[in-house]
């Protein structure tokens, strides 16, 4: 089992080319319900926007620019992206709200994790998170359900956003144990 380890979160981290791919992505994340005037610009803008996650790590892994601060916000724009994307969706009529609990269920027990989280962060004890298989498959699903919601492909859609909401909640419970067994082995 990996120890926990102190992240420190620092802006300066973000000064590099991986820093400028994700803050760009932070900005399509941003402007995703204006770009949803257009479909398909939208359906680009989100391409664009997978692309990028990829291409984040994978710079700051050949440039040895990878951080905790970029990690962190990797995963923070993600959220920031697919929510205000989904919440974007149902104001257009294009998916029904309901959707939004099983989009996010792994999410929302994450949000039930933040006090634990940042009790521990104010006591400088981070752990360096790494995504589990059951994360990135859910990760996955999302962004298929995600896009055949934006070409209208609703049965489909459908399947796929019953699948994601059981795959959050198991990604989700292994999140939790571990943050569990990290202060268990602090104290």
């Amino acid at each position: 089992m990996r120890s926990p380890q102190r992240g420190m979160l620092r802006w300066t981290d973000l000064a590099n080319a991986a820093g400028a791919v994700t803050v760009g992505r932070l900005a399509i994340a941003v402007a995703f319900p204006l770009l949803l005037i257009d479909r398909r610009l939208a359906l680009l803008a989100y391409g664009v926007a997978l692309v990028s996650d990829v291409v984040d790590g994978t710079v700051a892994r050949h440039t040895g620019t990878v951080s905790h601060t970029g990690a962190v916000l990797d995963g923070w724009v993600d959220k920031i992206l697919h929510i205000n994307g989904a919440w974007a969706m149902v104001l257009h009529d294009l998916m029904p709200a309901w959707w939004m609990a099983l989009w996010f269920s792994r999410e929302i027990v994450q949000w039930l994790m933040f006090p634990i989280l940042l009790h521990d962060f104010r006591r400088g004890r981070v752990r360096t998170y790494t995504t589990s298989l059951a994360g990135r498959l859910t990760a996955v699903l999302l962004a298929l359900a995600f896009v055949l919601t934006l070409l209208q492909e609703l049965d489909l859609a459908a399947w796929a956003t019953w699948a994601v909401g059981p795959l959050g909640l198991v990604a989700a419970t292994g999140y939790l144990t571990r943050a569990l067994d990290d202060r268990s082995l602090l104290r």
